[in-house]
């Protein structure tokens, strides 16, 4: 059964640009803001929209063009890249490298931004206001999950190769990504020659409590690894959390900085490139000779700890863990830190948290006050529809490789591989020391390893991307 997005949609193209060897041309589309949905399960009901209304869906589609590139540009397959997240634009290139410059070679790379993110119909604090009050802006909301952006892509890959209706395209799905790419392979897996996979094997069998109770523990060992590094910020950030308990300490944008708001710098440690900017930054924090912390410590974590121009990460975090009727977040993360003493505000060592999204998020950022009632809405919310066809999922033939790290902090490994060990297909390559930003951090090895897998489940005749010799 075709996916309802599998037809071409109202669309336009243009302009071009070109940064170096790459070629990238943007496109727009038109699509339902509700799709119809393929599957059906018993006692789930469709999320309630205007059947007219619609969204603009943004992609940028780069192309190589130099001597190392396979064939002609308009001969390579589409590759859709799938954005982490959620609630991330697709990446802006910048430069002729990276990720984008290795796969381009092969593909005609689509940069994605996601509904709500980037140029795709943005989602602001403004325009969920302007759909009325809480509950009507949860009904709006329910159209941003992986579901929905599957759909989307169908529109994308139709409007694209409407001479070739049925010619599929490769994908690359990074963190959240990966979340969307089990999506897209339980309900349109007939659009798919093949699929990467980075840091993006999503727990399908479990609940929200059981990731959060496994990515604290990931947490906490990251947390004693850079204590490791920096033996001196053990002692700094107890003082300064101590300094934040005492004293009215506020940010450039007015609010106060709380102890467990200055603990969010944790997502620092969510990767190996930057991990070490949160060194740098308690470095900074006391102004010459003591006292009140420094303008440049409160300017950087105020950009760090701020939603500002992201707010459906916050409001969507938990929702990408409820899969189907019956599941609800009820602010899991929060409920499984106070199980967790080491986590206090005034535990020493304190523990530095990573994308966990607690409900005083709502309270103490500016950019998320307007938000809190839809916010406690949908922690509560158990009427979800399902993610994933687990069914479907199990007689995949698609051919997937995927890559899994033992220490990432936000997707764990130990989850990852029962999601690897139950879909067939699915060839894992593991790190015992990458992290959760390899894809960018360790470009040419990640891609390698797993332009080899894909190699030997047959799916390519040969790898674009070479391991690195060392």
């Amino acid at each position: 059964m075709a996916f309802p997005g599998s037809t071409p949609v109202p669309h336009r193209a243009g302009p071009t640009h070109r940064i170096g060897e790459l070629e990238l041309t943007e496109h727009r589309f038109r699509v339902p803001l509700a799709h119809a949905w393929p599957w059906s399960h018993e006692g789930e009901a469709a999320p309630s929209a205007s059947a007219s209304e619609t969204i603009e869906i943004f992609a940028r589609v780069v192309t190589r063009h130099d001597a190392e590139s396979w064939g002609e540009p308009d001969d390579r397959p589409f590759l859709v890249y799938l954005q982490g997240g959620p609630g991330m634009p697709s990446p802006r290139p910048l430069t002729d490298s990276g990720w984008v410059r290795h796969l381009a070679r092969a593909y005609r790379v689509v940069l994605l931004d996601q509904r709500g993110t980037g140029l795709s119909s943005p989602l602001s604090a403004d325009a969920l206001a302007r759909r009325g009050d809480a509950a009507a802006q949860v009904a709006w909301l329910e159209h941003f999950r992986a579901d929905s952006i599957v759909a989307d892509a169908e529109c994308v890959r139709a409007t694209l190769t409407a001479d070739e209706p049925e010619k599929r395209w490769a994908s690359l799905g990074q963190s959240f990504g990966g979340f969307i790419t089990l999506s897209y392979l339980s309900y349109a897996p007939d659009s798919l020659l093949h699929s990467w996979m980075t840091a993006g094997l999503a727990p399908i069998h479990s609940l929200p409590t059981d990731v959060y109770r496994s990515t604290f523990d990931r947490v906490s060992e990251r947390n004693l690894e850079y204590y490791d590094w920096y033996p001196e910020d053990r002692s700094r950030a107890v003082e300064i959390a101590a300094f934040l308990r005492d004293h009215q300490v506020r940010l450039s944008s007015g609010e106060r900085l709380t102890p467990h708001r200055f603990q969010m710098l944790g997502n620092h440690l969510g990767g190996n490139s930057r991990v070490h900017g949160l060194h740098y930054l308690l470095e900074s924090a006391f102004a010459e000779g003591g006292g009140l912390p420094s303008e440049r410590f409160l300017t950087d974590v105020g950009r760090a700890v701020s939603f500002a121009g992201q707010p459906l990460y916050a409001l969507m975090h938990e929702a990408i863990y409820c899969d189907g009727p019956g599941v609800s977040s009820q602010w899991a993360a929060d409920r499984i830190r106070a199980t967790r003493p080491d986590y206090s505000e005034e535990a020493d060592p304190l523990l530095f948290t990573g994308e966990m999204i607690h409900p005083w998020y709502f309270e103490e950022d500016p950019a998320l006050t307007p938000l809190a009632d839809a916010a406690r809405l949908l922690a509560a919310k158990d009427d979800w529809g399902h993610l994933y066809d687990l069914d479907r999922l199990a007689r995949n033939e698609v051919p997937v490789a995927a890559s899994a790290y033992r220490p990432d902090v936000y997707v764990d490994f130990d989850h990852a591989m029962e999601t690897a060990a139950s879909i067939p297909n699915l060839r894992t390559w593991t790190s015992n020391s990458m992290h959760h930003d390899a894809l960018g951090h360790n470009t040419e090895e990640v891609l390698g390893h797993l332009g080899e897998v894909l190699v030997e489940s047959g799916a390519l005749s040969e790898s674009p991307v070479s391991v690195p010799s060392r």
